[in-house]
């Protein structure tokens, strides 16, 4: 049985997430804690481009879900994200680790994904971003 968040074509959840993103067509959003920026959201268009200066600060609890789990949603997402012309990029500390959506261009990612919409443009980045939102 699958242990992943699972995105159903038919979700209203999903449809108003892709729906609010496609709308925004330009703008900066900075989230600080104290005088220090911990991320950085970029939109242009239908582009989003996330930056996790300080990821450790967003840490996540501990889950079961395992990576293949995680990376079969981000693989839903992303195809959701490019049926709606859309792209996310998440960055850590200015290096992109993950592209979603419609700009993704898979090489290895797409072997282990078999997915269009998901490419991990540095295998390093992500797995570093992977455990500065893991906690324990």
């Amino acid at each position: 049985m699958a242990n992943h968040l699972h995105l159903d074509r038919n979700d209203p959840f999903v449809h108003l997430l892709t729906d609010s993103i496609g709308s925004a067509s330009k703008g900066s959003i900075v989230i600080s804690l104290g005088s220090q920026p911990a991320a950085v959201i970029e939109i242009n268009r239908r582009v989003i481009d996330v930056d996790m200066l300080q990821a450790a600060l967003f840490k996540v609890p501990q889950d079961r879900t395992s990576l293949r789990d995680k990376l079969k949603t981000a693989k839903e997402f992303g195809e959701r994200l490019s049926a709606n012309d859309l792209t996310i990029s998440f960055r850590r500390d200015g290096k992109k680790a993950v592209t979603l959506g419609r700009n993704a261009k898979p090489t290895l990612s797409r072997l282990i994904t078999r997915s269009k919409g998901l490419q991990l443009n540095s295998v390093r980045q992500f797995f570093n971003l992977k455990l500065d939102l893991k906690t324990g």
